[in-house]
């Protein structure tokens, strides 16, 4: 059995750092297809940076005790769709 939960992400302190030239924050973050679709359409658009909102909340790991950020993006705000008159179900 898979776990099936929304696409998210994560940023945890980088213990590893050594200079200061090196990230504070390493991690990785899993887009949705609305999210991968909607950066395509803004490259087809001729934007040379496409942009996504990513949001973030702060938590403590249950097996360490460690801080970390868990993130979630979403379609940049201004370019979600919304409903012609005509496409409205009802």
């Amino acid at each position: 059995m898979s776990n099936d939960y929304p696409p998210s992400g994560v940023l945890f302190t980088n213990n590893k750092k050594q200079t200061p030239k090196q990230p504070d924050y390493t991690g990785h973050l899993e887009l949705s297809d609305e999210v991968i679709n909607d950066l395509v359409s803004q490259m087809e658009e001729g934007k040379e940076k496409p942009k996504l909102d990513v949001a973030g909340w702060k938590r403590t790991s249950q097996k360490n005790g460690s801080t970390f950020l868990s993130l979630v993006g979403n379609v940049h705000y201004g370019r979600k769709k919304t409903l012609t008159d005509e496409e409205v179900p009802f």
